[in-house]
């Protein structure tokens, strides 16, 4: 099955108002990501990240699905390390709120 887009167009927006933005792309082989372009920020950002949105795009532009985070779920996947994980749900079709979910149980039992 071939992933949902050709990309994952994605953006950050900071505590003290920051936008940031990036993109990841599909990799060759099921449920992989080929490459995440680094965040390019309008200024740089000396607060956590409020919240995120993430929406794929496809040969015909935007398919519609825009997937919101707060800042505890953001803060679950980067703190346990699983962004990869979540960002390749969104380009698969798989649930990205239960890498969510796992992110955060992970950090509920490392404490």
């Amino acid at each position: 099955m071939p992933p949902r887009g050709s990309r994952l167009i994605c953006t950050l927006k900071s505590v003290d108002g920051c936008q940031g933005s990036f993109d990841v792309t599909p990799g060759e082989a099921p449920n992989s990501v080929a490459s995440v372009s680094p965040i390019a920020w309008n200024k740089p950002p000396e607060k956590p990240v409020q919240e995120g949105a993430f929406t794929v795009i496809g040969d015909l532009g935007m398919t519609g699905q825009v997937i919101l985070v707060n800042q505890y779920q953001w803060r679950a996947l980067t703190e346990a390390k699983v962004e990869q994980f979540f960002y390749a749900a969104i380009l698969w079709g798989k649930s990205p709120f239960k890498v969510i979910e796992d992110a955060q149980m992970m950090l509920k039992r490392a404490k």
